[in-house]
């Protein structure tokens, strides 16, 4: 077995393209973060619209109740608001929001082309479609794992309106693309333009296991499961020379968890599924607990197992396609 470090996109970003970066890890870090920052807020404002005639509703019977309103309480309300699982719709669908501004950011201010964070025409669709697949096999994986550790139980089929697993589905895709586009399209490739992809994967994984920290029932296994994800992800990247792939897998992750199995996602309540597993009590270990499986051992194995996988197995269409590249 041969351990792969030489990635055609690698040579896309370094020499393909010279588009406008520093080469300081620590400025293109704070960059970055700067696009990040501006991208969370082009997400949330709408998401605080879309609040405000029910947090103007509760704070006027509020006042008529008790002449005051305090601000611990504000704030707790409009988390509870934000939390509830009627919200996660719009949530998701404005994460658009944050992969517009991350493109712009990339195509106007660097004057990048999109081949540069992994966007290609070759083969798009079968990538894609060939991660929606790794995507189900891979979190039917930790489910399986997890059932037979004693970390769930398997409750079966439930009434579910398919318009609405339906919407659910749009909004995972784009959400799941919108964290690829921002972790590994832009910040992965950008530290790549530089140095080593040891670095460049190491760097955007563990901002993408931070990135997660306000999370209900964050902990640290949920840090490291999630910076494994990333990793993994990061990984199948640079083999496929693909981010569609990537954005598949993500995207297909998150609904498979949320809204296929019934399981919160990263700690989120997502609503409507098609079958239920309920977390067993005092089996954190198994199950991740209030997380849910992202912050569980079967999690971790598996993203062990992938990582692996990516690393040492020769693939030799993937070879073949970075030669073409």
């Amino acid at each position: 077995m041969k351990l792969h470090t030489d990635y055609a996109l690698t040579k896309t970003v370094r020499e393909s393209e010279k588009f406008l970066t520093p080469k300081n890890i620590i400025l293109k870090i704070l960059i970055f973060l700067v696009v990040f920052c501006i991208g969370q807020i082009a997400e949330g404002l709408p998401m605080i619209i879309a609040i405000i005639p029910k947090l103007m509703a509760w704070a006027t019977e509020q006042m008529q109740i008790t002449g005051t309103l305090d601000e611990a309480v504000v704030r707790d309300k409009i988390a509870n608001l934000l939390a509830d699982p009627s919200m996660t719709k719009i949530i998701l669908y404005c994460t658009a929001f944050a992969t517009l501004v991350t493109l712009l950011f990339c195509r106007l201010i660097e004057g990048r082309k999109l081949n540069t964070l992994g966007f290609h025409k070759r083969h798009a669709i079968l990538h894609y479609f060939a991660g929606l697949g790794v995507g189900f096999v891979l979190f039917s994986l930790v489910v399986l794992l997890s059932l037979c550790m004693g970390g769930i139980t398997w409750t079966g089929l439930q009434s579910f309106s398919i318009t609405s697993i339906l919407v659910m589905l749009g909004g995972w895709l784009l959400q799941g693309m919108s964290e690829e586009v921002i972790c590994r399209g832009y910040f992965m490739t950008t530290i790549l333009r530089n140095y080593s992809p040891v670095w460049a994967v190491a760097v955007n994984s563990v901002f993408f296991g931070l990135m997660h920290g306000f999370n209900n029932g964050f902990s640290l296994n949920a840090f490291i499961n999630l910076t494994l994800y990333a990793i993994m992800i990061s990984l199948y990247v640079l083999r496929t020379n693909s981010l569609l792939g990537a954005c598949a897998i993500h995207s297909v992750w998150n609904f498979v968890q949320g809204n296929f199995y019934g399981l919160p996602v990263s700690g989120i309540d997502t609503g409507g599924t098609i079958f239920s597993v309920s977390l067993v009590k005092n089996a954190n270990l198994a199950n991740g607990g209030d997380f849910g499986l992202e912050a569980s051992l079967p999690c971790a194995i598996v993203m062990l197992i992938a990582i692996a996988v990516l690393l040492l197995v020769p693939m030799k269409f993937l070879e073949n396609q970075e030669k073409q590249a």
